[in-house]
């Protein structure tokens, strides 16, 4: 039978996302802002008043201790209201929370008081995180998918990874409460900008799988069996948690690779950071081009075999120059990664679904970093720490090609695929996606998984 569905067209060079995504993207940047203030904002006050590594140490566990508790019902609540609200609510708790603390936080810190605000700052930072991946899919086209999260992560990286810290760093030179307020008015701004999305991001209602009085447990259940059921996702999800592993190992052994292995200082470290960072915006912009040309699974593997085969090469460098072009490819390796495979995981999901899908994307990308910090730490004590590069890469890499390989394409094919099955796969009924990322229009998992648009 000849297939309904037409070849993804390629997208216009320059690509028009829209009024709607030009609005989430203007309060996604100043989120963003905001957030890179405020995570290095927190742990300086800590550090002022409380000079102690268990307070800092704690204060960390604090603000991430909400993605382990309130996740996965954040994913419901993103299924069953208005996820514009929520990220609008979760920007106004954000600012109320640092407008306060500039305020109450003026004089005296006490620990708890910090604590407190972080949890809350936690708490709102999950919510908002959940339910802004699970609105793209109803603002853009999906053909436009990877160019939008392309956007997005491009303003991830500047302003809170790149900007937002030494911002802090000079507001805190002025008063606390000066950075303080910087953050809330940030998160104040990002809600307002939202408000433009109220009369375009309005939809029907889409009904909730187990009913509409289902319980959160059962709707928890719900999105599990989904995401398990489901073999794209479910490789690509345990491909993300081997990945989470990996970045947070050698992430919190990078600064002893700067200092002890490349003899650099402080500085130098700064720099190694830096190149990181422009390697990866260069590839939001080249990972949705590559999309446009190459199979969303080959891709997205791939990539994260040539992550794999950078931290490798970092174990191995000895010279700085060399580490930063490293550390700049492997930047663009990793948006090769996570920009393809969040598109394919918008793509493949229900609409009912996808803050459920995107909160348990996030617990495992997040609940694994913690196991990876206290491997990269125990890799270092027994071996060294470049080794800890050489390990966890050839794990990467290795792990990457064999989670990954049940899912690969073959270039030929573009009619339907088997009941369940991968279009253009050699692995026939064992997958679930198709080559250019689209779900079947034929599914195995929910009778009402929308067709592939035109």
């Amino acid at each position: 039978m000849a297939s309904t569905a037409r070849p993804r067209a390629r997208p216009a060079r320059r690509t028009d996302l829209g009024r709607p995504f030009r609005w989430l993207w203007a309060s996604t940047a100043a989120s963003n802002a905001g957030d890179g203030i405020t995570r290095t904002l927190l742990p300086l006050l800590v550090v002022a008043h409380h000079p102690d590594p268990a307070a800092v140490a704690g204060l960390t566990a604090v603000n991430m201790l909400p993605w382990l508790l309130f996740a996965l019902p954040a994913g419901v609540l993103a299924d069953r209201t208005d996820r514009r609200r929520i990220v609008l609510g979760s920007n106004l708790v954000r600012a109320a929370a640092l407008l306060g603390a500039a305020l109450v936080l003026a004089g005296d810190r006490p620990l708890a008081l910090l604590y407190a605000l972080a949890f809350v700052l936690g708490i709102a930072e999950t919510l908002a995180d959940t339910a802004a991946p699970a609105m793209l899919p109803r603002l853009v086209d999906e053909r436009h998918l990877e160019r939008a999260n392309g956007r997005l992560s491009a303003a991830q990286i500047v302003l809170n990874e790149t900007v937002g810290p030494p911002v802090a760093g000079l507001l805190v030179g002025l008063t606390a409460a000066v950075a303080l307020a910087t953050g809330g008015v940030l998160y104040a701004l990002a809600a307002l900008l939202l408000l433009g999305l109220a009369p375009l991001a309005r939809t029907r209602r889409e009904p909730v799988p187990g009913g509409a009085h289902g319980t959160v447990l059962r709707d928890i259940r719900a999105g599990l069996g989904f995401v398990l059921g489901h073999r794209a996702l479910r490789l690509t999800l345990a491909a993300s948690a081997l990945y989470g592993v990996v970045f947070s190992a050698t992430f919190t052994m990078l600064v002893l690779l700067s200092d002890r292995t490349l003899g650099l200082n402080a500085a130098g470290y700064g720099l190694l950071l830096a190149a990181g960072s422009v390697g990866a915006v260069i590839g939001t912009w080249l990972a949705p081009r590559a999309a446009d040309r190459l199979p969303t699974v080959r891709l997205a593997r791939w990539s994260l075999v040539a992550s794999g085969a950078a931290y490798a090469a970092l174990g191995l460098s000895r010279h700085p120059v060399l580490t930063a072009l490293v550390l700049a490819a492997n930047g663009v390796f990793m948006m090769g990664w996570n920009i393809p495979v969040m598109s394919l995981r918008q793509r493949l999901t229900p609409e009912e679904l996808q803050g459920r899908v995107m909160s348990v994307s996030r617990l495992c990308a997040w609940g694994s970093m913690p196991l990876g910090a206290a491997l990269g730490g125990l890799l270092a004590e027994a071996l060294s720490v470049p080794a800890v590069f050489l390990v966890c890469g050839t794990v990467l890499a290795v792990g990457a090609l064999l989670l990954l390989a049940p899912l690969r394409e073959t270039p030929s094919a573009t009619g339907p695929a088997p009941h369940g099955g991968l279009r253009g796969s050699s692995a026939g009924t064992s997958s679930d996606a198709l080559p250019d990322g689209r779900p079947d229009s034929r599914p195995d998992a929910l009778p009402d998984r929308l067709p592939d648009k035109e």
